[in-house]
């Protein structure tokens, strides 16, 4: 059998044409980009200030509605109303007159505070004092939740960051967050004590008067109920449920 020769290939222009002009639209294109790319990343500016916060009227509850921020909030017998301060950290671009700020809302005996970023991002550092007998309700997430000597009822949501409450009073404690530990003890003795997170360990001290049903679930860890004042017949419970980590009681 015989065998005939390949034949050539001629390149086709209109190819060759058609790849050297897109080389040139990219490069046309990518130059521009580059040079505002640099323009910007040279024009963007780190801002931080301290701002006051402060209600002289009567508060019975606070509420913090926000994301990004850590907040910290004590409780204060000597208090009637709420002071402290936020630490705010933002962008702006040169000169530009964004200012970002937590707003304060108060009404009936009711404090919110919000986060104002002004078309930027932004993120503020809550640290106030309160009386002791107000009830709290706190949304953020991906920075710290603390709370402490609140007797009122806590309600705490956060995600990828830590939940830690000190000393809380008899009002129901509801804790929820994820990918972090939550940390929790009583001086009073709550009905309801509500604790749920994942990959991370959780840890409840009661009072060690109030009895409770401790209703514990983990995977992959063990649970320790090592309150002597548990009672399957209680009324009150104990509601603890994360992944990966143990539980703690006493």
């Amino acid at each position: 059998m015989s065998s005939e020769p390949t034949p050539s290939r001629r390149p086709i222009a209109a190819l060759r044409v058609s790849t050297v002009a897109l080389i040139g639209v990219v490069a046309a294109v990518a130059v521009p980009a580059a040079a505002a790319s640099v323009v910007l990343s040279g024009s963007l500016d780190s801002q931080q200030k301290q701002q006051d916060l402060s209600q002289a009227d009567r508060v019975t509850r606070v509420v913090i509605v926000d994301q990004d921020s850590s907040v910290r909030i004590t409780g204060n017998a000597a208090l009637f109303g709420v002071t402290g301060h936020a630490t705010v950290n933002w962008h702006a671009f040169g000169s530009s007159a964004t200012n970002a700020k937590v707003v304060q809302q108060y009404a009936d005996g009711v404090l919110t505070l919000t986060k104002d970023c002004a078309r930027t991002d932004c993120h503020a550092d809550i640290d106030i004092q309160v009386p002791p007998t107000v009830s709290v309700l706190v949304t953020t997430s991906n920075a710290g939740v603390s709370v402490s000597n609140v007797s009122g009822g806590v309600e705490l949501h956060d995600a990828n960051a830590s939940i830690t409450a000190k000393q809380l009073g008899a009002g129901d404690a509801w804790m929820e967050t994820s990918n972090a530990p939550i940390s929790a003890t009583f001086a009073g003795g709550p009905k309801n004590i509500f604790a749920h997170t994942s990959n991370a360990p959780i840890s409840i001290t009661t009072d060690g008067r109030t009895t409770y049903y401790d209703k514990l679930q983990t995977s992959n860890a063990d649970t320790h109920p090592d309150n002597s004042n548990q009672d399957r017949r209680s009324d009150n419970e104990i509601d603890a449920q994360t992944s990966n980590a143990p539980i703690t009681v006493k």
